[in-house]
């Protein structure tokens, strides 16, 4: 009996082994879900030294590397996973991923072919989500307006989704599609800004100012990355241009 039970201990302390670059990796996630990026790339980068982590585990990191604007740091990360050996599956998530280091470095067209390529392989939410975005971004907007109306159809409840979708009625002067979706996006209370600003700017120029400079500053309390369209400063040089008293704000 004593045998057995020495067993099952030096099996259980092996697997606490095997697995202890992923143990501190969950911890990281949490930290990020919290909102601490820093935090939980200090422990990823723990938990590599330690071992080799799962490939989930070792995307959010180079993901989180991102968002924090260290873009060299993420395309390694992003390229050493890249010549693994992982399933296409994953091979499409870290695509998804790595492409926003291609638009961040301004190679628009690059992340688009990349996100197109996912796409025809893989349909998902994030993809969808991404590269709405990009054929906006890249000016392409009548393609954009067919692609977000697809994906709406895919994920209505997709925050970054419908912010497209209104994004792109915005760009096309068609403002009464675009309030109506932008309706939508602000009850669904979305913690990403980008959506409050445009509209916010869009409803300033068109002569409510209090109304949109009222949306602006409720953008002044979602998250801001790297990745982020606009600044938290940049949303804050904004409303002291329009008047606005931003002592309070900062």
């Amino acid at each position: 009996m004593k045998l057995i039970i020495w067993i099952i201990f030096i099996f259980v302390l092996y697997l606490l082994f095997k697995s202890r670059s992923d143990m501190v990796a969950a911890v990281a996630r949490i930290k990020y879900v919290k909102g601490d990026t820093p935090n939980a790339i200090k422990l990823y980068k723990f938990a590599n030294k330690i071992g080799k982590m799962a490939f989930d585990n070792r995307l959010q990191h180079a993901y989180c590397t991102l968002r924090e604007g260290d873009i060299d740091e993420a395309n390694k990360l992003f390229n050493m996973m890249a010549m693994e050996k992982i399933s296409p599956a994953q091979r499409g998530q870290l695509k998804q991923s790595h492409a926003l280091v291609l638009w961040k470095r301004g190679d628009i067209d690059g992340a688009i072919e990349m996100l197109e390529e996912v796409h025809n392989q893989f349909i998902s939410t994030t993809t969808y989500g991404s590269l709405g975005y990009m054929y906006i971004h890249r000016g392409k907007l009548e393609k954009a307006l067919e692609y977000n109306l697809e994906a709406y159809k895919y994920n209505s409840d997709n925050g970054i989704i419908v912010d497209n979708l209104a994004y792109t009625y915005l760009r096309l002067k068609d403002y009464e599609n675009a309030e109506k979706y932008y309706k939508i996006l602000f009850d669904m209370n979305p913690t990403f800004p980008e959506g409050y600003i445009a509209y916010g700017k869009h409803l300033v120029e068109k002569g409510e100012k209090e109304e949109g400079l009222a949306l602006m500053k409720k953008a002044l309390d979602c998250n801001f990355s790297f990745l982020s369209m606009d600044s938290r400063r940049d949303i804050l040089d904004y409303l002291e241009e329009q008047g606005e008293d931003i002592t309070k704000l900062i």
